[in-house]
């Protein structure tokens, strides 16, 4: 990509709604994304006067169109049977006339992408391009407008210029809520946190990562505040570690889990949504069944973004992981509705370790041993994550551009 490539520090927020109606699918209503074209990256490049978007493609999609809209003057990027597979930015830097930038799913399986600008365009035009020697592809949107000379000191983005991906760490459960309680009378709380800080210690000893924990000690968090914490750290990815607990106590193996804005995947997972929400109905918190027009819209938007859906592709690499040290529940990723993991703009996975019902579980719980083994495998997958779906502003995003090269 370009060096004056300027991106911000976090993937594209919000729905692209306002065009056409409101999109209310969500990656797990599509078909196959195997067949789907990937948008891989997105940026604005200044060429010889004007304005244009490049768009990054794995394949060709089926057809595609770019129109522009008035009042308020929009274009619209309309690309059939697409999807984006990457982690993006959620804002890039305002260039010319460009204010922002956003899209949604469309028909359960088309991508739309909406710039909103401050002027009328002018002739719009489009035009994909093969890189050779490979299969990818790139469509250059001409936005027709000339970009705004930029300051004096708004340099090109440069090594200096990347950051490193942030993840949240939330170790479920603490304080006053113990959580689930096991044969042995071990509390999830303790078995969590120090999970959490072993999953710390090993993404920090990674280069371009940089993991923070939502609690450091044993303290109570409302599920609403370990959400705001992550939001407020800027993560990419917030992981909510627990320790699972079912009343027949055969019940065993690790699980992972993402949002469902439709309900939850199983039954299991729907109990086990409801209990882990049960904390802050307990303590008199947050009502977690709110069905305010705010909860409402934050939820439709997170069903319309890509979020879900790298949620979705992250608990699958950890699950890999996870498979090498521990039995699995569910060798899929699972979808319930909870509250920790209902940040609108950062993916968010809940991670039951095992079940501390479990009393053969329970006592691999209790050893530091295996909390390493755990941990281990939580990092490796959130790395195998990252070096596929790298932000392009990250020191990870160059040094797998290094490696390529």
């Amino acid at each position: 990509m370009a060096s004056n490539l300027t991106t911000n520090r976090r993937r594209f927020l919000g729905a692209a709604c306002g065009v056409g109606g409101m999109w209310l699918s969500s990656p797990a209503q599509s078909a196959d994304t195997s067949l789907q074209t990937k948008v891989t990256g997105v940026y604005f490049h200044e060429d010889r006067g004007r304005m244009k978007l490049h768009l990054d493609l794995d394949g060709v999609p089926a057809n595609y169109k770019v129109f522009v809209l008035d009042n308020p003057q929009r274009i619209v990027v309309d690309l059939a049977g697409s999807r984006f597979s990457t982690l993006l930015s959620r804002d890039l830097k305002a260039r010319g006339t460009v204010r922002r930038i956003r899209y949604g799913r469309r028909n359960q399986d088309d991508l739309r992408i909406v710039l909103d600008v401050n002027l009328k365009p002018g002739d719009v035009s489009s035009r994909i391009y093969q890189f050779k020697g490979t299969d990818l592809k790139r469509l250059v949107v001409d936005l027709g407008m000339k970009p705004v000379t930029a300051p004096a000191n708004d340099k090109p983005v440069d090594a200096a210029d990347l950051r490193d991906i942030v993840i949240a760490i939330d170790a479920g459960h603490g304080g006053k809520d113990p959580g689930a309680i096991g044969h042995l009378k071990t509390q999830e709380k303790d078995i969590t946190l120090k999970i959490a800080h072993e999953i710390e210690k090993r993404l920090r000893r990674r280069k371009g990562f940089k993991p923070f924990l939502i609690r450091k000690d044993d303290r109570y968090l409302a599920l609403s505040e370990r959400v705001r914490r992550a939001r407020a750290g800027r993560a990419d990815l917030l992981i909510s570690i627990h320790a699972d607990a079912f009343p027949q106590k055969s019940a065993h193996g690790s699980s992972v889990f993402a949002l469902s804005t439709k309900g939850a995947s199983s039954k299991a997972a729907q109990v086990l949504a409801e209990t882990e929400n049960q904390a802050d109905k307990l303590f008199g918190e947050i009502a977690v069944g709110d069905s305010s027009e705010a909860l409402s819209k934050m939820l439709i938007d997170l069903a319309q973004n890509a979020v879900l859906e790298s949620s979705i592709e992250c608990g699958s690499l950890i699950l890999d992981q996870l498979g090498k040290v521990n039995d699995l529940h569910k060798p899929q990723v699972e979808q319930g509705g909870f509250a920790v993991l209902r940040a609108p703009d950062v993916p968010s996975l809940l991670v039951e370790t095992a079940f501390i019902s479990n009393p053969r579980e329970e006592r691999k719980l209790r050893s530091r041993r295996h909390q390493r083994k755990l941990a281990k495998a939580i990092s490796q997958g959130v790395v195998d994550y990252f070096m596929l779906n790298a932000p392009p502003d990250t020191v990870v995003a160059s040094l797998v551009d290094k490696n390529r090269g």
